[in-house]
């Protein structure tokens, strides 16, 4: 994976949050990411296929989807329920959907699937084993979030 190809997808995040959520996460590293578990309690995934292909999830814990969540929704949520699972699942439909757009905008094409949300502590993502992967990590306040990007291009 290139390396310049983690950009678009970092601001995108922080749009979608600034704009969407009203929340300025700050960047904070960028790791190459080992094995197959997830960071956190709750992740959204989308695949990539195309000229590209491959994956996009963020996944954060558990208290702070709940705050994320509720600060979009506009409505306090204290439970992981059909709301808080569709709002992450629309976060990375949104950070995906941007940064097609700018990697369209410069040739490369791709398609992105229906988001899928996976909850739960432990619970995997698996991906190809020939397609490297890239974290970046989003402060908000004293926690944080993660976005990972697996893309390669065909």
């Amino acid at each position: 994976m290139k390396a310049e190809y983690i950009n678009p997808f970092i601001e995108s995040t922080l749009s979608v949050f600034k704009t969407m959520i009203g929340i300025e996460p700050k960047k904070n590293n960028i790791y190459i990411k080992q094995g197959d578990e997830p960071s956190f309690d709750i992740s959204g995934v989308i695949g990539l296929a195309g000229q590209a292909t491959g994956s996009v999830v963020i996944s954060m814990p558990e208290d702070l989807a709940l705050e994320v969540v509720s600060k979009f929704l506009g409505e306090n949520k204290s439970t992981v329920d059909d709301d808080v699972i569709d709002a992450v699942g629309e976060f990375i439909n949104m950070i995906a959907g941007s940064t097609k757009k700018v990697f369209s905008e410069k040739g490369l094409k791709f398609k992105i699937s229906i988001p899928n949300v996976i909850v739960g502590k432990g619970h995997k993502i698996n991906r190809p084993s020939n397609v490297p992967c890239l974290g970046v990590k989003f402060d908000v306040g004293n926690k944080f979030f993660v976005v990972e990007v697996a893309l390669k291009e065909q």
